[in-house]
């Protein structure tokens, strides 16, 4: 008699998630440039922080809603990951000043930008449920 096999859900972010994070990543940015006003983006590595979070944003909302031209929503949202991974990239690199601070923030970087790549290709460890 053989044992049988459970698996459990993987369950990806759906549709309100994905909406959820990319409102919320549009807040933030759109919120601390308020706060420290617009002087912030004379700096160039802030300036494609902010850019870069506020167009990743925008993909994860882009990847909710049903596009005229056809594109699949985890495409989308996949480059909104590398977005989000290059603007945590971006706003590091200003405070390299120790070398372990340094690999912290390549690795967390790297990482966002696998989970990023294996969203836009389809999914096999992560996925975006439809």
């Amino acid at each position: 008699m053989k044992a049988a096999i459970i698996s459990a859900p993987t369950g990806g972010m759906g549709h309100r998630g994905l909406r959820l994070l990319g409102t919320f990543i549009l807040l933030i940015n759109l919120g601390l440039l308020f706060v420290f006003g617009f002087d912030v983006l004379t700096d160039l590595s802030r300036l494609v922080q902010v850019a870069l979070g506020i167009l990743g944003g925008l993909l994860f909302i882009g990847a909710t809603i049903d596009l005229s031209w056809n594109v699949e929503g985890h495409r989308l949202a996949g480059i909104g990951y590398l977005c989000l991974a290059s603007s945590y990239l971006f706003a590091n690199l200003p405070v390299f000043d120790n070398i372990w601070w340094a690999v912290i923030t390549v690795v967390s970087a790297l990482s966002l930008a696998f989970i990023s790549f294996d969203v836009a290709r389809g999914g096999r460890h992560f996925n975006i449920n439809a």
